[in-house]
């Protein structure tokens, strides 16, 4: 247990109703109990753990703070597996950290005197008693940050503990793996050679890999249900890029002009749609011959195309087809959909032209039939096709990452399937090895690799930078 006791505001400043003054550590009830009266006359370590006490708050020297309702959580049974006090006052920014300074203020002469927690240090604390594993310390900040429903899903889901015991799950496979192996290394004259020597070991290391890699198969989806799907409109000067990006976001965030190359850095907003935020990118046009600046703008697209997860080119109907500007589209990392802009005027060319185009551009016959196909007739003045074309971006984002496994479990975070992927590189070093006959010395070496890989996403094996970047992404109070 932490010797220090810790206090901060617990809920979201601004005007309410409620907030929440948290005390966690051994003098919490101390911190407290001086300045608390309560109406039914009892002290405050004398009320019943886990049920709200009505009374007045204090200040040290007597003057009312506030009528307020406390509840006292006894260690091990709180959030943090510490003594835990909350105080339940009336809310307001300025108002809870009166009440947080007279808290602080009352016991600024005990031996160990409480002081202003850190972020995520509650959240911490919980994880270091071994309340919850690193995992679902992790779900506590998505639930807080997410903006659409299913990134909500996905963190309550980890915060009930499914991704915990599905690594746990892995792990136990692995050490068994591992168990014999070392008896083998530590009985040599019972064991000559592996109890599951041959197929059968192979068959438990493969059908543990192929578990491994299911779970790596949702780690893009996972990313993007916590971060959101990254969507860069790209096109030609003067497609209506911009004019788009603000009808999708519904306010002017991008200048719009009919003066080629206005946009020369990229902007950024989130949208919601289908329950996912999708984060947007309006991006500077593709053309050759401009400035320095303009051509720095250019390449910047080229990167944001290489890197998001939807490349959404915006092509003119009303004039003739740009075919230079479709190269970007080689360089796309991920998905792509085409939006054919300015429907409301006379259209230049029609989708027969554009699969041409789109051949010509190098893909495929069928490819270029099929992406030609889905392209979507959209204007940014008259907003016809804006809500058919987010549907197809999410379609296309989420389209074989792993999706249809997201209600059980899944990778949500980058350090996640850095481990993940540790462990499976390990494992498969014990496959080949195996297969060429290594000792178990050096298969052990690699099991116990894929076993602290694992660990290290639940914390088994946590590295202290690990959990400082961890928790530095928490609020305070949390």
């Amino acid at each position: 247990m932490n010797a220090d006791t810790i206090v901060a505001i617990a809920t979201a400043p601004g005007a309410a109703g409620v907030g929440v003054v948290r005390i966690s550590g051994p003098a919490a009830v101390a911190v407290v109990s001086p300045l608390f009266k309560a109406f039914d006359g009892r002290a405050l370590q004398d009320q019943p753990p886990r049920f709200l006490a009505f009374g007045k708050l204090h200040r040290a020297g007597g003057a009312l703070l506030d009528e307020v309702m406390v509840v006292r959580f006894a260690a091990p049974h709180s959030f943090t597996g510490e003594d835990v006090v909350e105080v339940q006052a009336h809310g307001g920014a300025f108002h809870l950290r009166e009440v947080q300074a007279a808290l602080l203020e009352s016991s600024r002469n005990f031996e160990r005197p409480p002081r202003l927690a850190r972020p995520g240090e509650f959240t911490q604390r919980a994880f270091l008693n071994g309340k919850i594993d690193l995992t679902r310390a992790e779900a506590v900040a998505d639930l807080i940050q997410s903006g659409s429903e299913l990134a909500r899903a996905a963190a309550a889901q980890q915060l009930g503990g499914g991704l915990q015991r599905a690594i746990e799950s892995l792990r136990a496979e692995t050490l068994g793996l591992l168990a014999e192996c070392e008896a083998a290394c530590d009985f040599p004259e019972e064991h000559e050679q592996l109890p599951d020597a041959g197929a059968e070991f192979q068959a438990r290391l493969g059908a543990l890999t192929l578990r491994l890699d299911a779970l790596l198969d949702t780690a893009q989806a996972g990313r993007m249900l916590t971060q959101g799907v990254r969507v860069a409109l790209a096109g030609a000067p003067n497609a209506g890029k911009s004019s788009l990006f603000n009808a999708l976001c519904d306010e002017n965030r991008a200048i719009v002009s009919e003066e080629p190359g206005t946009t020369r850095d990229w902007l950024e907003v989130r949208v919601s749609s289908q329950g996912l935020t999708l984060v947007l990118y309006d991006t500077a046009g593709l053309r050759e011959g401009a400035s320095a600046v303009e051509a720095e703008g250019v390449r910047r697209t080229q990167e944001l195309a290489r890197g998001a997860d939807v490349l959404l080119m915006v092509l003119d109907l009303s004039a003739p087809l740009d075919l230079r500007a479709l190269d970007v589209m080689r360089d796309a990392g991920g998905a792509i959909e085409l939006a054919l802009n300015k429907s409301d005027l006379q259209a230049a060319w029609g989708k027969e032209e554009l699969e041409r185009a789109l051949a010509a551009q190098g893909r495929a016959p069928r490819d270029s039939a099929a992406l030609a196909a889905r392209a979507q007739r959209v204007s940014a003045r008259t907003r016809e096709g804006l809500e058919g074309l987010l549907e197809r971006v999410v379609d296309s984002a989420l389209r074989g990452r792993g999706t249809q496994r997201l209600e059980a479990v899944a990778l949500t975070q980058a350090r996640h399937e850095r481990a993940a992927r540790d462990a499976r590189a390990s494992l498969e070093r014990v496959r080949l090895g195996h297969r060429s006959g290594a000792g178990v010395e050096l298969l052990s070496v690699d099991l116990r690799a894929a076993l602290d890989a694992l660990g290290e996403i639940i914390g088994a094996t946590p590295r202290a930078q690990v959990l400082e970047e961890i928790f530095r992404r928490f609020c305070i109070g949390k």
